[in-house]
């Protein structure tokens, strides 16, 4: 059983047909998914089930009373928060070995780290306050008895690869940090500053550390932020993209490089309604359908 963001449910699919095709996949996950006798014959049909965390959460009544060789949690951040309702669920998953995937080092707090170990060996490392408590001074103070344990119990029930290891180095490239600057046009600077002058308006009337304050403060911050993509993406109008704005216009130039060399581009803004304007700009720009992914589909 494979339990996973609905982002990579299709990934885990298709790896599965290219890497084992002689396996049988059941995804798990829909409006249409099977209940009842129908998700008992076609788990007992399948050698891998692959679900969301959402849809196991829902259907964990009937989950649960599957006997599975191996339970993987993918992105197991997930279950961070050992309180919470996904991970207090995904422990009655009945499976004869556990396994917690995830690119995000667990390491960084002793509470995560405490919660993805127990969710796959439950009661092994005690109580969550006490081994908390037990380890913490081992960040303070390097060598101690508290680090040497981590170390080894990372050592023990962590498997870990990273970009240095030989196999993996020679499948990604190291990565290169090129910074741009890009200048305003007009129509930018212009907003840019109406901004600014409005913000020393609104906190100059109000008290220092006030919530009034830190509202105008955030507000600004967002607003300068949409100006410097675009006006369009601060304000909407019908007047087109064209020439506004010059972080749009090296986009471009560097759209056409990419195309022109036969390559890929993935691009990232912080807003979602922009990213649409951007894709339906950049598909008739190039004549290739370019599409945004966000957290509303």
């Amino acid at each position: 059983l494979v339990i996973a963001p609905p982002a990579v449910v299709g990934n885990w699919a298709a790896e599965a047909r290219k890497f084992v095709p002689g396996v049988e996949v059941l995804v798990h996950h829909g409006a249409n998914r099977k209940r009842g006798p129908a998700l008992a014959a076609a788990v007992r049909a399948a050698d891998l089930v692959i679900t969301t965390y959402g849809t196991a959460v829902r259907d964990m009544d009937e989950l649960a009373g599957f006997e599975f060789g191996k339970v993987v949690i993918d992105e197991a951040q997930a279950i961070k928060n050992p309180t919470a309702e996904v991970s207090q669920q995904l422990r009655r998953v009945n499976a004869r070995t556990r396994l917690a995937l995830t690119g995000t080092p667990i390491e960084n707090g002793l509470g995560d780290l405490w919660a993805i170990m127990d969710w796959a060996n439950p009661g092994l490392l005690g109580p969550r306050a006490p081994f908390i408590a037990q380890l913490t001074p081992a960040s303070k103070s390097k060598g101690g008895d508290g680090e040497a344990a981590l170390r080894a119990l990372n050592g023990i029930l962590v498997y870990r690869r990273t970009k240095a290891e030989p196999a993996i180095a020679e499948e990604l490239p190291d990565r290169i940090d090129e910074l741009d600057h890009c200048a305003m046009t007009p129509e930018q600077i212009g907003l840019y500053q109406a901004v600014i002058d409005s913000l020393v308006v609104a906190t100059s009337e109000s008290d220092q550390g006030t919530p009034e304050r830190k509202g105008a403060v955030l507000a600004a911050i967002t607003a300068l932020k949409q100006i410097c993509n675009h006006p369009v993406n601060y304000q909407a109008d019908d007047q087109g993209l064209e020439g506004r704005s010059g972080k749009l216009n090296r986009l471009n130039e560097i759209i056409e490089t990419v195309f022109a060399a036969g390559e890929k581009v993935l691009i990232f803004t912080h807003f979602a309604t922009w990213g649409e304007t951007l894709a339906a700009y950049l598909s008739d720009r190039t004549g290739t359908p370019i599409h945004c992914y966000h957290g509303g589909l």
